[in-house]
């Protein structure tokens, strides 16, 4: 059987840890493109996120955690075909952050990076700890022209994503097939856009929201881009009471979604499988 190691990448609040919890109760419902072959030995984590969803709530965030929880899980295809050992490294946001500031990267992060066999990349609409000063570069140069330091800690978003890219372009190897690692872009909160936004799609997104990371992306040549957007239950329960009150009613099946791009209709769709980003990933 075949270990993959998948990588979560994005900073505070980017969602990594909702979209975890709900994973896994995608996972064992066995409904889709991939399942839990075999139940996890250590999933205390996991199912605590999942919980917090379970009682119509997000989970907090986690990001000053020093313990790594890993989540391990055999995975395979409904058909019992293509078993692989998916190992999803726990590493928080802001550790992220800071390894981008600092220019530092612990050993066994990069180890990570090394054997890792995909990635996925988040960021999150509408985050409160999304950092966009109006014109980064300027106010970098007349920092540097008062003699003032720089504060790294404050970067824009979108430049530590950027960094984040070129670690996985700098560590992550083709596959034994010669193909390159995979990386699935997830804009996450998706549900939070308006029709318009949606059915121009999450590239259009980063493209007018982030475009250096757009652009980051687009000229990549070491790593194979795909982009989703993501709604882990389908809606806001933190700011939406009468979705809150349906959710609760209903339970978190059928709940959340992916956006996905349909070669056929040329169009965005939502897709129920909140499996795609990993399936498709790892090859699956």
């Amino acid at each position: 059987m075949n270990d993959k190691s998948i990588i979560l990448l994005g900073g505070p609040d980017s969602g990594k840890t909702n979209y975890v919890g709900r994973l896994w109760h995608s996972l064992d419902a066995k409904n889709c493109r991939l399942i839990a072959a075999e139940q996890p030995s250590e999933i205390g984590f996991v199912l605590d996120t999942a919980e917090h969803l379970f009682q119509g709530r997000f989970a907090p965030r986690s990001e000053h955690a020093d313990d790594r929880r890993d989540f391990e899980v055999v995975v395979c295809s409904p058909d019992g075909s293509g078993r692989a050992a998916i190992v999803i490294p726990d590493i928080s946001g802001e550790l992220w952050q800071n390894a981008v500031a600092s220019s530092e990267i612990a050993s066994d992060w990069m180890d990570e990076l090394i054997h890792g066999h995909g990635a996925l990349l988040f960021v999150r609409v509408g985050s409160d700890l999304d950092v966009r000063p109006l014109d980064w570069v300027t106010s970098r140069s007349l920092l540097a022209k008062v003699g003032v330091e720089e504060d790294r800690g404050k970067l824009p978003t979108q430049v530590m994503l950027c960094e984040l890219v070129r670690y996985l372009e700098l560590t992550m190897a083709n596959g034994q097939d010669g193909k390159k690692p995979k990386l699935s872009v997830i804009v996450a909160a998706w549900d939070r856009v308006d029709p318009g936004t949606f059915e121009q799609g999450p590239v259009a997104y980063l493209g007018r929201e982030y475009p250096l990371l757009a652009g980051r992306l687009s000229d990549t040549k070491k790593l194979d881009v795909q982009v989703f957007g993501l709604s882990v239950v389908g809606g806001d329960l933190a700011v939406d009471p009468e979705f809150r009150d349906r959710f609760l009613e209903h339970g978190l099946d059928d709940h959340g979604w992916v956006a996905v791009y349909d070669t056929e209709t040329g169009a965005w769709r939502k897709d129920v499988d909140l499996t795609l980003p990993i399936a498709w990933a790892i090859g699956a």
